[in-house]
Order: structure tokens, then C-alpha cells, then sequence
């Protein structure tokens, strides 16, 4: 399933493509939806909400959840000259549930987990139900940003008795965070997984390491050149940051020419602390780093990546 950084690249990759332009043919390929047509309609804005993404056609608005499997691609219409092309899709055309096309460039959605087409006016209702955006950018305001901030940590507060490890995957709670960073965030942090909300030292600290290291993430693809791979490696001992940790990047700093300083971190150029290193272990102490099921409540079962030596 998509972190929240993966919607905000994802839309800014369609945005050019899409917004400003009028669709000139539509292809909805899911039963509910089969007989809608949005061709004549204008594209006013494509725009992430934590792990959904949002185009506004006319007055109303393509919602839509990548899930496990789900993409959109784009593919131009009009080739180097000027003519017209005809798209060759990366994907086999079942796995289509969605065509958007312009005179330029046609759009798909690919296995899509979720696919919804309601009013613009019902999507704040439709998604009441998320707690905080990690990446809204009304963080980046002082005036908004710390009531966010403590709307999270509320919302977290409420869940006392439940492991930290499963609040932060809950986007009743916080939206946008998956577990990459549920992961990353908690070794940072130092915190067993497993340790209840009620128990965190630091719970505004946490969430505002959790949105540093996602937002840094968040940085376009230059021209010409593949985006950048994601990484939570690029932090610096700081005692004044959360935890004692600064991520390089989030206030707009960036990591020196050829930096490569990490607290305590051992191999060479990794991009991550703990996820996915069962084989090369926690990259903070070089120990072994545990693999387990957490399921929540509801029955949903994640895989948790943690270091026994360092979130004690």
C-alpha cells in the first residue's frame, strides 16, 4: 500500500498533464461507473489527501485508493512532430479501470483498489473519517500547523491502551503514513512498537519526526531524471529536534556535498534504518532486526520491522 509522499509525487506528475484541459473522452471500466461520460469536462485540479488521489473534473471529482497494485500512467497522444501516436500501455488493458484522455495525452488507472466518482462538494464528507494529512500543506503555515498538530495527537491520545506501532498505520488517526514510516519513525524514536500511546514520552515529537521524514521525501523528479529513491537515512544528531534527531531537508536545510553522516549507522549508503533489513540488519547498531505480523482490530495484519536493542 502507497506511503502518503507517493500520492503527493503522483499527483504532481499528473498535474501537468491533466490540469487546465478539457477531457475529450472518458472510459470508466468498473460496473457502477460504466455508463459515465465526463468527456466536455475541464480538469480544475488534481490533488493528493493522504493516500487518495483527488481529480476535480467540472463539479465533480475521480476519487481514487492505489491499494497494493494500483498505478496511473500517462501517455502522450502527439508524438515529437506533432502527429498523433497511438499509446502502447505498460500494462495489460484488463488491468485498466480507468481512461481519462485529452487532446494530448491519455491517462489510465491501473488496477486501481478504489475507483469513485461523487460531487466535489461531497468529498470533504466522504473523507471526514481521516485524522491529520502528514502532508497537507497547511503544515508549512504556524497558524495551521499546530492545530493539526494537536488534532493528531488528540486523536492518538483517545486510543491510550493501543500499541504505537498499530496507531500510527490507523488513518482515523493520522492519515497518509504507511509502514515505511511507521517503521522508520518508531526507530528514530527509539520506541518499542509495542509500547501503548498512553506510554510515548514524546507523542507531538513522534508525529512531527513521522511528517519530517515523509515530507523531505516529497521533493519532484528533476527533468530528465528518475525521482529520487526514498530514503529516511538523511538525519543528524540534533538535542533540540524530537528525539534528539533533525531530518536534513525538512526545514528546508539540505545535507552537505557528499554528506554521509547517520547516528550510529553502519553499511554504506542504505536507504533506510530498519525496513526491510532482516537479512542486513538495524542499520543503527548492526543487530538483528525482527520481523513479525502486528495485526490490528479489525483483523488487518501488517508487517513490522523493529530493532529489540534500539526501541527498547
Amino acid at each position: 500500500m502507497p506511503e502518503g509522499d507517493s500520492l503527493v509525487r503522483l499527483a504532481d506528475r499528473l498535474r501537468p498533464v491533466l490540469a487546465g484541459r478539457h477531457l475529450v473522452r472518458t472510459d470508466f471500466r468498473v460496473p457502477r461507473l460504466a455508463t459515465l461520460d465526463l468527456s466536455g469536462a475541464s480538469i480544475r485540479s488534481v490533488r493528493p489527501r493522504a493516500k487518495y488521489l483527488l481529480m476535480d473534473a467540472g463539479e465533480l471529482t475521480v476519487l481514487s485508493h492505489l491499494k497494493m497494485e494500483g498505478r496511473w500512467e500517462a501517455y502522450p497522444l502527439l508524438g515529437a512532430g506533432g502527429g498523433p501516436v497511438t499509446p502502447r500501455w505498460r500494462h495489460p488493458g484488463w488491468q485498466a479501470r480507468c481512461v481519462l484522455e485529452t487532446a494530448r495525452d491519455q491517462v489510465v488507472g491501473f488496477q486501481l483498489g478504489l475507483l469513485e466518482v461523487l460531487t466535489t462538494a461531497a468529498v470533504p464528507e466522504r473523507l471526514a473519517f481521516l485524522g491529520p494529512d502528514l502532508l497537507d500543506p497547511d503544515w508549512a503555515r504556524p497558524e495551521t500547523a499546530g492545530p493539526l498538530l494537536a488534532e493528531a495527537v488528540r486523536r492518538l491520545s483517545a486510543e491510550a491502551d493501543q500499541p504505537i506501532g498499530l496507531a500510527l498505520l490507523d488513518q482515523r488517526l493520522v492519515s497518509g503514513i504507511g509502514n515505511i514510516y511507521r517503521c522508520e519513525a518508531l526507530l528514530l524514536a527509539g520506541l518499542d512498537p509495542h509500547r501503548p500511546v498512553a506510554s510515548v514520552p514524546d507523542l507531538p515529537g513522534l508525529v512531527t519526526l513521522a511528517r519530517d521524514l515523509m515530507r523531505v521525501n516529497t521533493v519532484p523528479a528533476e527533468p530528465g531524471r528518475p525521482a529520487p529513491r526514498r530514503t529516511t537515512t538523511a538525519v543528524v544528531p540534533d538535542p533540540a529536534s524530537p528525539y534528539g534527531v533533525r531530518v536534513l531537508g525538512a526545514a528546508g536545510d539540505r545535507p552537505p556535498s557528499g554528506h554521509r553522516s547517520r547516528p550510529g549507522a553502519r553499511g554504506r549508503d542504505p536507504h533506510y534504518w530498519v525496513y526491510g533489513r532482516n537479512r542486513q540488519g538495524c542499520l543503527r547498531c548492526g543487530g538483528p532486526v525482527t520481523v513479525e505480523d502486528l495485526g490490528d482490530r479489525t483483523g488487518q495484519v501488517r508487517t513490522l520491522y523493529w530493532c529489540r536493542h534500539c526501541q527498547r
